[in-house]
């Protein structure tokens, strides 16, 4: 039986990781924003995968749309994709330990900043100078409507995820099925 389980897991991760890759296309056909940065439309599916799945598969997930971006962008669109993902599950993850009823909607304008966060810090390291002052109001002010972008796809799309993982029924699997703060 428990081969069973870890096959769904698979097909589970498979599924969504294939989700990721779809959005991840459909957003770059989508007019840039400025300073070429996305409205991270695939974030709903790792913050999905955060709250019902588990924290592990949500970062294996972050760090495997990493790798894709490293082959599709190149190794520093990678490194940056990887430092914002990863930032961004963490932060998401502890604010909504610290507080219980946050809802999607914060949870995700609060991961959406820590990503753009994130990815100055790792820019500001890779050419050894602070990005910092110039990047963050601009990072901030595209970050909020993105999280906003985020949350809301997130919610339309919850009974199709939903819908996938019903059956699932793996140990260690979130039993929460409703949204925070909701």
């Amino acid at each position: 039986m428990g081969k069973t389980f870890a096959v769904r897991d698979i097909a589970l991760m498979g599924l969504m990781l294939s989700m990721i890759l779809m959005l991840a296309a459909v957003e770059s056909m989508l007019p840039s924003l400025p300073l070429n940065m996305r409205f991270g439309l695939s974030n709903a599916v790792t913050m999905y995968a955060l709250f019902f799945v588990g924290r592990r598969s949500a970062l294996a997930l972050a760090a495997l749309k990493s790798v894709f971006t490293l082959f599709m962008r190149g190794p520093i669109a990678g490194l940056m994709s990887l430092g914002g993902g990863i930032c961004s599950l963490c932060a998401i993850a502890a604010l909504a330990s610290a507080w219980p009823g946050a809802s999607y909607f914060i949870l995700s304008i609060a991961g959406a900043l820590t990503h753009n966060l994130a990815q100055i810090a790792v820019a500001s390291w890779l050419v050894s100078t602070n990005l910092m002052p110039v990047y963050l109001p601009v990072m901030t002010a595209l970050g909020i409507p993105a999280g906003a972008l985020t949350a809301v796809l997130l919610r339309v799309a919850m009974p199709v995820f939903k819908n996938i993982s019903a059956r699932r029924d793996a140990p260690g699997a979130a039993k929460n099925t409703e949204a925070p703060g909701a």
